[in-house]
């Protein structure tokens, strides 16, 4: 047959010219971005590529009935797409050990990629000691390869611009976008050469090694935070309610309990948080409240004004979301010269960020990862005393101690909030400033390692852009 082009126009009424034989070789589909790669990389001609499903099996384990557990007690953790890719995953949810039928088939085992199929297309991690623990959503197609030593490999090119695209452009679903395991094994899969492979492994295992051993580093600080200042693990109990349907927060309070806010939400009363407060008050050596001598400014700032251009043009956007993830990914950029005031919003090393709107009391450490770039006005920043370590604090603001105590003063009929005022009232226990210092240490090497896994995907993407091109 003749190959001729096809012409496909799509909104915002933009034109696609493609040949006739990717029409033949993308199973007749007739959706434009389909047959659009959205990178400027050119592929080096002499590239020969083979489908993915000659590397590796695509798995898609079901759709399946969710019954909840109540507590961690009776339940595994449930990991949606976007958890997944956190840093550090929190499971809100659990599924019930007893009721949930062939619960074993949504855990997942190393040398396994993920990559999330429904929503949001095309956001990939590979399962480490974290994920191990937890079982992972229908919504993320297990890739797993014949050969471990591909891992590596196929983790970067599906990460790059190129080989994300291609995934991506698999997409379809008049409503909720979708690609399914069929599609991944008909990604073409590039075929380099082998030293260049074995080395990308290398520095996989390597990255991996970085973060799994920044999580231990900070589960370290944050216990050492606890036994330094003679605190107790706060148990996890549930929200102590009259209502029989624990569907709504009613708790029994004293006048002696209100406070001079006169807060009348139940949640202020929670017993954690107040468990929280009388444990460091009764046994930790010193304490203070974060507005009084622990932070020099605690604040966030006005709404703003956001024109968003490409990247050379701008500087990368932090948004809410992003400070939990194990990397950011579609970064917005904001305007340099269209952007008012946006040196108030560039954010500063040894800098504290919270989440105050939404999903509450989230910290991130700026410790090279996000200097310079501009945070949204839905994240307070807290900047430490100078004598005060910033280290320390954000490890204990990260504890169930500091996360209760942000907590309590949530607020808002339909998305919540906090406001720096409310984050400065959290009373912080102080151990002796050495313990203070090793606590501080820990957290800095652990964003060091994490700084440098992201360092080194970064030298990986380069090295495979010119194995692609050739150049």
């Amino acid at each position: 047959m003749e190959n001729i082009q096809v012409v496909y126009r799509f909104f915002p009424f933009e034109n696609l010219i493609t040949n006739s034989d990717k029409v033949y070789e993308g199973d007749f589909r007739l959706n434009a971005e389909f047959y659009e790669v959205n990178t400027s990389i050119e592929i080096d001609t002499k590239i020969h590529f083979k489908p993915l499903a000659d590397f590796a099996t695509v798995i898609f384990p079901g759709i399946f009935k969710r019954i909840l557990a109540n507590s961690q007690k009776y339940g595994i953790g449930f990991l949606t797409t976007s958890e997944m890719m956190m840093i550090e995953p929190i499971p809100e949810k659990f599924l019930s050990n007893d009721l949930t039928t062939n619960l074993d088939i949504y855990r997942v085992s190393e040398n396994t990629l993920l990559i999330s199929r429904s929503g949001t297309i095309g956001n990939i991690i590979y399962v480490c000691e974290e994920l191990k623990k937890y079982a992972i959503t229908e919504d993320a197609l297990r890739v797993i390869p014949f050969d471990v030593y591909l891992l590596g490999f196929l983790y970067f090119y599906f990460i790059s611009d190129y080989g994300n695209s291609l995934i991506t452009g698999k997409k379809s679903g008049a409503v909720i976008d979708h690609i399914y395991e069929e599609d991944l094994l008909k990604i073409p899969i590039p075929i380099i050469d082998s030293k260049i492979v074995h080395n990308f492994n290398d520095v996989f295992q390597k990255i991996k090694q970085n973060r799994v051993t920044a999580n231990r580093l900070l589960r370290e600080a944050r216990s050492l935070v606890l036994l330094y200042n003679n605190l107790p693990p706060l148990s996890e109990s549930e929200f102590e309610t009259i209502d029989p349907t624990k569907k709504v927060e009613i708790r029994m309070v004293s006048i002696s309990e209100f406070t001079d806010d006169y807060r009348l939400d139940a949640h202020f009363y929670n017993s954690m948080a107040d468990k929280a407060v009388k444990n460091i008050v009764s046994f930790s050596s010193d304490f203070k409240t974060l507005d009084k001598g622990v932070a020099k400014r605690v604040f966030y700032l006005n709404r703003f004004t956001r024109t968003f251009v490409e990247n050379e043009h701008g500087i990368p956007y932090l948004a809410g979301k992003d400070i939990i993830k194990i990397r950011p990914y579609d970064v917005s950029y904001l305007s340099k010269s269209e952007t008012v005031g946006l040196s108030n919003y560039k954010l500063e090393k040894g800098w504290i960020l919270m989440t105050c709107s939404g999903t509450l009391g989230r910290t991130c450490f700026i410790w090279n990862n996000f200097e310079n770039w501009v945070g949204t006005h839905d994240l307070i920043r807290i900047v430490s005393e100078n004598e005060f370590d910033s280290g320390y604090l954000i490890s204990f603001l990260s504890t169930e101690y500091g996360y209760y105590q942000a907590l309590r003063y949530k607020h808002g009929a339909v998305i919540d909030h906090l406001t720096p005022e409310q984050v400065g009232k959290i009373i912080v226990p102080i151990p002796n400033k050495n313990n203070v210092k090793e606590i501080g240490d820990l957290v800095r090497q652990a964003y060091d390692l994490r700084a440098e896994a992201i360092k080194l995907e970064g030298e990986a993407q380069v090295i495979l852009a010119k194995a692609l091109t050739g150049k």
